[in-house]
């Protein structure tokens, strides 16, 4: 069924939607729904074997769906990837930056490589991503690109500290880039989500920390996906999901005497908790040993 947006109904029949991070969570839902609008479908990642396999699973929504192998913390693979895709298909009506990922450390834990490759991804590869493909969207006068940011993209959290960094760059770089691209016809819509019960959560960090309170709010991810399926047929730039925590961050912009202590108190609990872990950790390797 077609969105309608003020008694009009929106398609993305025929329309060429481009996303990254396409072989699960967000992306992978993302892509289903907009093949179920009739759109072409092209997903990208980094594993072969997890693309193959989504790829596959997405053939049996529709027909019109392709693949593309491409980390996006190498830009020699964006600028191949890119020029690929441009090609065979031509300028993307809807870019998806989405591609990212995060562990649950303290900076101090995080080997460097890792932090490297954690601001690469989350933030470097989006850009560079939409870089790749702008020559071709201006020359085409039309398109929307869409960042899937993150509350952690708007409200500083830890101890997914650079993550929460990535975030707030790509939101800060979506809204200068929709000021320049403007002039071209060209859209920008930001996605601001809490936490997606996803693999995102599965790396070793999020499985083995403490339990807390806030890990068991989650959102469904077809709800992620709606919201931003709704962004880019309203033309809305900046999109909460759920919608209060727009009120959050407000709070935290208007009232921040009263609300950054409050938040600042939660996150120094989320870290003294990892270094109480920790610490027991070291204590039962001691007594075993």
């Amino acid at each position: 069924m077609q969105p309608a947006v003020g008694g009009r109904v929106i398609g993305f029949a025929g329309k060429n939607v481009f996303i990254t991070g396409g072989s699960s969570g967000i992306g992978k839902q993302l892509a289903i729904d907009f093949l179920r609008l009739g759109a072409r479908v092209t997903i990208a990642a980094d594993d072969p074997a997890k693309l193959a396999q989504a790829h596959a699973d997405l053939l049996q929504v529709a027909p019109s769906v392709d693949m593309f192998v491409c980390d996006i913390a190498d830009l020699d693979q964006i600028r191949r990837t890119a020029e690929m895709y441009v090609d065979r298909v031509g300028a993307p009506d809807i870019l998806v930056n989405n591609a990212g990922y995060a562990v649950y450390r303290t900076i101090e834990e995080m080997p460097a490589e890792e932090l490297d490759r954690l601001l690469r991804v989350n933030l470097t590869g989006a850009c560079l991503v939409t870089r790749a493909f702008l020559p071709a969207m201006i020359a085409a006068r039309r398109g929307s690109i869409v960042m899937v940011a993150s509350i952690a993209g708007r409200l500083p959290m830890t101890p997914c500290g650079p993550y929460s960094t990535a975030k707030h760059g790509l939101v800060a770089f979506a809204d200068i880039l929709q000021s320049e691209i403007h002039r071209f016809g060209l859209r920008v819509h930001v996605i601001c989500p809490g936490r997606v019960d996803t693999n995102f959560f599965a790396h070793e960090t999020f499985v083995e920390r403490t339990p807390r309170r806030e890990t068991t709010w989650t959102i469904p991810i077809e709800k992620v996906s709606r919201a931003t399926i709704a962004a880019i047929t309203r033309n809305r730039f900046m999109t909460y999901v759920p919608r209060s925590f727009g009120l959050l961050v407000w709070c935290l912009h208007v009232l921040p005497g009263l609300s950054a202590p409050v938040l600042r108190r939660l996150m120094r609990a989320r870290v003294e908790a990892i270094y109480e872990q920790k610490q027991l950790r070291d204590r039962q390797r001691e007594s075993a040993s």
